[in-house]
């Protein structure tokens, strides 16, 4: 797929990365910080050490060209350094709940004052649901339903197979589908509200 008008060469800026061009490896930074910071969020979570987790994950992705063969995209090798990365710090921690106001957070602002008030409330939720789900479940739905990942692309990032990345996703659905029934608040504040005439 050809790079859009107007943005860098990615192969260009892998080549010039492996010859340690400073300017390279900050343009693949900034061009990939967002999507990094999106699936270390959504995997591990909420947390001041996310930050640091997206950090490792350029520094391993960096100390890792040269095994870049190119044989993927740069973004498909990079989001498979991520989702390890992310993985691996999931399950060295103690599950635990994350509480709403450490979710409400993280939320991103919006202009409208209503659409922050409603996506707030939407990733309280999804933080929530995504913090009950065991690491792996948890990848998978991320890449999957989340990213938008086909089944074949996030079973190749997680090094399972298509039908295995399903059955996780399913058995998450499963999971948040029984969390939405024990806890209605969340079913709630998932249900559209009536306009007020």
């Amino acid at each position: 797929m050809p790079d859009p008008p107007g943005a860098p060469d990615v192969t260009a800026l892998v080549d010039r990365a492996r010859h340690r061009d400073p300017v390279a490896f900050r343009e693949l930074f900034r061009a990939n910080l967002n999507f990094v910071h999106r699936v270390v969020t959504r995997i591990y979570g909420p947390s001041p050490d996310v930050e640091d987790l997206v950090q490792t994950a350029f520094v391993e992705a960096f100390r890792s060209l040269p095994d870049f063969r190119g044989d993927a995209l740069f973004s498909t090798w990079l989001a498979r350094i991520t989702v390890r990365v992310a993985l691996r710090a999931a399950r060295s921690r103690p599950r635990r709940p994350v509480p709403l106001d450490l979710a409400a957070s993280c939320a991103v602002d919006a202009p409208s004052p209503e659409r922050v008030a409603a996506a707030r409330q939407g990733l309280d939720v999804l933080t929530r649901l995504l913090a009950e789900l065991r690491p792996k479940r948890r990848a998978a739905f991320v890449l999957s339903v989340l990213e938008g990942y086909s089944a074949d692309e996030a079973g190749a990032l997680l090094g399972i197979s298509a039908n295995a990345l399903k059955v996780r996703v399913h058995d998450a659905r499963r999971q948040i589908e029984k969390s939405l029934k024990h806890h209605p608040e969340l079913l709630a504040a998932l249900s559209p509200r009536a306009e007020a005439p």
